[in-house]
């Protein structure tokens, strides 16, 4: 009784949810929708009586298909990659393709290796929400990537293994329960948030690749950043100052250190770079210094004996992989690539 109450209270909240996500200019999130989807049909599941193999597949898929919905999410959601890695599909279709023979009952041992893939793709997409926080400018995207973490990552995880610790032991009284009051208060903390004290969060959070295009674009008027007050503007001033003059080559520069060089507070300088400059990410912010003066320097026939290499590690970065990462996606151009359009022999 208890299980079927929490139950439906939860699918509500999940459909409510659903609803309010499809309807927001960003509706074309399919991986949230996934996920809910997923959700609610893995809670409703024991509360039916499912006679045919083919519906009982049918709604098992959804769920099958979760932790591959979170890892894509949060790549969409804080990848700076546009591009979901094709290794990444492989190892989706065959957690799918294992999911699907696991449930046919192949084989007795396709169910145990099954769960190492999903534990692999919620492993992956916790990892792929701990890269680059610190340096994420979008204060509702940092705080959308920790409750993922901690909730949602941290949720599935907990299922994963007891589902698979319980298909060999008896769920033990009222575990079952248990389990549907904790879906149901993580699912109305959720909704609260999202819905009532946060409702613009997930929409300033995801990047503008996933949005809705604009049919007019190159008509459509830029919104214009708050004023500063004064201590923004000296903020801004000495940022500027200290910018200019290569404080932008420390290498494994941080936002953290960047604001005890400038004697600020860290959120106040986040606040800055991300809604005045329009910057979503300070490694981003970073590049454009750096790749700017790269770009001279390549540029430049008296340093043309420099190794690529060498440039790269001048002005900040670490190794030669992200340089060129950075660089190609300012000019479209690898940096040899530029060095020989500039100093052609």
């Amino acid at each position: 009784m208890q299980y079927a109450f929490f139950t439906g209270a939860t699918c509500s909240l999940l459909l409510l949810a659903s609803v309010r996500i499809g309807l927001s200019r960003h509706g074309g999130a399919p991986w949230i929708q996934v996920l809910i989807a997923g959700a609610f049909l893995y809670l409703l599941r024991p509360l039916l009586d499912v006679q045919q193999p083919a519906v009982d597949l049918l709604i098992d898929i959804p769920t099958m298909l979760c932790p591959a919905a979170f890892w894509l999410f949060a790549h969409h959601l804080c990848s700076e990659s546009p591009q979901f890695p094709r290794w990444g599909w492989g190892l989706i279709a065959v957690d799918f393709l294992l999911g699907l023979a696991a449930q046919f009952e192949l084989h007795p041992l396709l169910y145990p290796i099954e769960q190492p893939f999903k534990l692999a793709l919620i492993g992956l997409g916790l990892l792929t929400l701990l890269e680059q926080l610190q340096s994420d400018l979008v204060a509702e995207r940092r705080q959308l990537r920790i409750a993922l973490l901690i909730a949602i990552g941290g949720y599935m995880v907990i299922v994963v293994c007891a589902e698979f610790l319980f298909s060999y032991y008896p769920v033990p009284r009222g575990i079952p329960a248990v389990h549907s009051l904790m879906t149901w208060i993580l699912t109305f903390a959720a909704c609260m948030w999202l819905l009532a004290l946060s409702p613009s969060a997930l929409e300033e959070s995801l990047p503008q690749r996933m949005a809705e295009p604009d049919p007019a674009p190159s008509e459509a008027p830029e919104k214009d950043p708050a004023p500063l007050d004064a201590s923004q503007q000296q903020l801004l001033y000495k940022l500027q100052q200290h910018m200019e003059q290569g404080g932008y080559r420390h290498t494994g520069l941080t936002i953290r250190e960047l604001a005890e060089q400038l004697d600020a507070r860290e959120h106040v300088l986040r606040a800055l770079i991300n809604r005045h400059l329009g910057y979503r990410n300070f490694n981003e912010y970073l590049n454009r210094y750096r790749v700017d003066e790269a770009s001279r320097r390549l540029a430049d026939p008296e340093e043309s004996h420099l190794p690529v290499l060498t440039i790269a590690l001048d002005i900040g970065y670490r190794s030669l992989s992200p340089f060129n990462a950075a660089f190609k996606r300012h000019h479209n151009l690898t940096p040899t690539e530029y060095r020989r359009q500039q100093l052609p022999a």
